[in-house]
């Protein structure tokens, strides 16, 4: 499954400067959308590509940026900075 939220936390010392959650589930339909309209042009792509003897995958393309959107589910990325004494949480749920 695609991540749905983005969690960003900014610390500096010992106090939270930021705290943001990014709602990434609401730009998947956006997505779609797009790869709709973007369907045709890539059949055609392929067809181009397969008559000059060079075929080229693109729906196995857009399989594997889904996968690995879909990896990304449960990161946790901490930049800690020890001579500003600043901490960046990202979570990706």
């Amino acid at each position: 499954m695609a991540p749905n939220i983005v969690s960003l936390r900014i610390r500096t010392g010992n106090r939270f400067k930021l705290r943001l959650w990014l709602p990434v589930f609401l730009l998947w339909p956006f997505a779609v959308l797009l790869v709709l309209v973007i369907a045709p042009f890539l059949v055609l792509a392929e067809v181009f590509m397969a008559l000059r003897g060079t075929p080229m995958h693109f729906f196995g393309m857009l399989a594997g940026v889904f996968s690995l959107l879909s990896a990304l589910r449960g990161t946790i990325v901490n930049i800690d900075s020890p001579g500003s004494h600043t901490l960046i949480h990202v979570a990706i749920y």
